[in-house]
């Protein structure tokens, strides 16, 4: 899973993110045949190098690049600046009872220094799981009094969704924020990503 923005509007934004979508696709390709550079921090690295080099300093992307192994029941993450993922967890038997915390996995954003490296965390699967991403479109919307929705809001409505499908927490996001945004002008784009583990 891979999920990113880039810095900027209008074409040259929308370009520069064709171009780094690209390179996540091509790097998780490459997976496939080789080890070199395939885990989530190699690939952000590499990524960094790549767009640094374009000479594009007036943008940069943040990206969270997250692998998930059924086989081993792991997942391993590695992140350039976009809000911490959030994941929901089983506190007990009962399915519906558990608690979201952030994944706190920091890093600069690709393509704003040479040389950059990322820290990697690998993480347990446990049935029920739930991982959100988002882009700060969603952390950072604002209401009418300015105020930011902020992680404490994104919290609260995941912990509403215990149970519920991956395309349900989405919608249940999305709809507090825009419940949160009232008639306030967006100014960013917003992005939810979710993966219910089932079994």
């Amino acid at each position: 899973i891979a999920v990113g923005d880039v810095s900027g509007k209008g074409v040259p934004a929308a370009l520069y993110s064709a171009f780094a979508g690209e390179l996540v696709r091509s790097r998780t390709f490459r997976r496939r045949y080789t080890s070199e550079r395939s885990s989530p921090a190699g690939v952000l690295g590499s990524m960094n190098t790549i767009l640094h080099d374009r000479q594009l300093e007036e943008y940069y992307c943040t990206l969270c690049y997250a692998v998930f192994d059924f086989k081993r029941r792991t997942v391993t993450l590695a992140n350039s600046g976009l809000p911490y993922p959030m994941r929901w967890a089983r506190t007990g038997e009962d399915e519906k009872i558990g608690q979201t915390t952030p994944i706190e996995i920091a890093g600069v954003p690709l393509g704003s220094f040479p040389g950059s490296s990322y820290d990697e965390l690998t993480l347990s699967l446990q049935t029920g799981d739930v991982f959100v991403f988002c882009s700060d479109g969603v952390t950072e919307a604002l209401d009418v009094l300015g105020r930011e929705f902020g992680t404490a809001r994104l919290v609260k409505a995941i912990n509403q969704t215990a149970g519920a499908s991956a395309r349900e927490v989405v919608d249940v996001v999305t709809n507090a924020v825009l419940e949160f945004r009232g008639d306030a002008t967006p100014h960013d784009d917003m992005t939810v990503v979710a993966i219910r583990v089932l079994s």
